[in-house]
């Protein structure tokens, strides 16, 4: 099997159940998803702690359910859940518990893992402005909004433990 099809050779491509141009506002969110995922995956070169691997593995597989939910297009069908929402702000009150109070603004720039856990941050506000977007136009699973909002607070926390 050839990875080309020849299909998008115009500017189109496929969500699960509709052909849609590729600069479709759903086709930009997941790219934007994409873009946090492949993120992680870089960020996980550089840490070393076993329980915030563990955490962005979970987190990956949130993302990844978050798009599959985004291309399915189905208000009945969501993949994002309240108990992923109430996983990651648990995780983020454990971690900050360890931290010193934050009173001045830092730069996440000590160790490439500061570095990348910041550079997800930053995708993943990037992802959060796309999803919001979308939403302006239909109304998305306030799970997935709410998720995308914990989770540039849970990477910004997990890498002021890596400043």
């Amino acid at each position: 099997m050839k990875i080309y099809t020849k299909r998008g050779d115009f500017g189109q491509t496929d969500l699960l159940r509709r052909r849609v141009k590729k600069n479709d506002l759903y086709i930009e969110v997941n790219g934007q998803l994409d873009e946090v995922m492949a993120t992680l995956l870089v960020a996980k070169q550089h840490v070393k702690d076993i329980e915030i691997l563990s955490d962005l593995d979970k987190i990956h597989q949130v993302i990844f359910q978050m798009a599959f939910e985004i291309a399915l297009d189905d208000e009945n069908d969501f993949k994002v859940f309240d108990e992923n929402v109430s996983w990651l702000e648990h995780r983020i009150d454990q971690m900050d518990e360890t931290l010193e109070k934050l009173t001045k603004f830092i730069q996440l720039d000590q160790s490439m893992a500061a570095a990348w856990l910041n550079m997800a941050r930053v995708k993943t506000r990037t992802a959060e402005r796309a999803l919001i977007e979308l939403n302006d136009h239909k109304t998305l699973n306030e799970q997935s909004l709410k998720f995308m909002n914990r989770l540039s607070d849970y990477l910004f926390t997990a890498g002021r433990i890596f400043n």
